[in-house]
């Protein structure tokens, strides 16, 4: 049994140190066994707003748990926990293989539970453009007056600085001013008054 807690032990690591590798140099992508992922696939509308689409993998409980981290967790927490069991002198062969077992459930439930929590903490990515009516915003390349051309300001939308096109009926507006977005004339274009 040792042997096997062993070689259990080697692949769950090599394969948990793999993946976090893999995400760390942008690699490591969804890997739900059902198909589906937890990264979100973002693109913009004919609205101009930006939209993103999330796949939790909801639709079969198995499914939606069993993935190839749950399984990789699932493995090295087995081994590494028989491995220790053994070590520690728990001398029935079945008790090392229950306390392997449990702590390869424990492990793959943590790992469910946290990809859970980073599924419910991302937002659904839909910047609502609307919703940069009545803010301040700074200017970013000058706004021509008169209405006679486009210029572009930064404004916080959500917590997220956004650039839009921006139009003035008033005097030119240079390039740092703040402004007030008054409303939504056509497209990402919003008339603006300086403040």
């Amino acid at each position: 049994m040792h042997l096997a807690y062993l070689i259990a032990a080697a692949i769950g690591c090599t394969l948990l140190i793999a993946q976090v590798a893999l995400q760390l140099l942008g690699l490591g992508g969804g890997d739900d066994v059902a198909g589906h992922d937890f990264g979100g696939d973002a693109d913009l509308g004919g609205d101009g707003d930006v939209h993103t689409d999330i796949h939790e993998g909801e639709t079969n409980l198995f499914f939606g748990v069993l993935s190839f981290k749950t399984l990789s967790a699932f493995v090295a927490f087995f081994g590494l926990s028989g491995l220790a069991s053994a070590e520690l002198g728990v001398a029935s062969a079945g008790l090392q293989l229950l306390i392997a077992v449990l702590a390869g459930l424990a492990a793959g439930a943590v790992v469910v539970v946290l990809m859970r929590l980073l599924v419910s903490l991302n937002t659904s990515g839909t910047t609502r453009l609307e919703d940069a009516i009545g803010k301040t915003a700074r200017v970013y390349l000058s706004v021509p007056g008169g209405g006679d051309g486009h210029g572009k300001i930064i404004v916080d939308i959500g917590g997220r600085e956004v650039e839009l096109l921006a139009i003035t009926p008033g005097p030119t507006i240079p390039t740092g001013a703040a402004v007030e977005v008054v409303k939504r004339t056509e497209g990402e274009t919003f008339e603006v008054v300086r403040i």
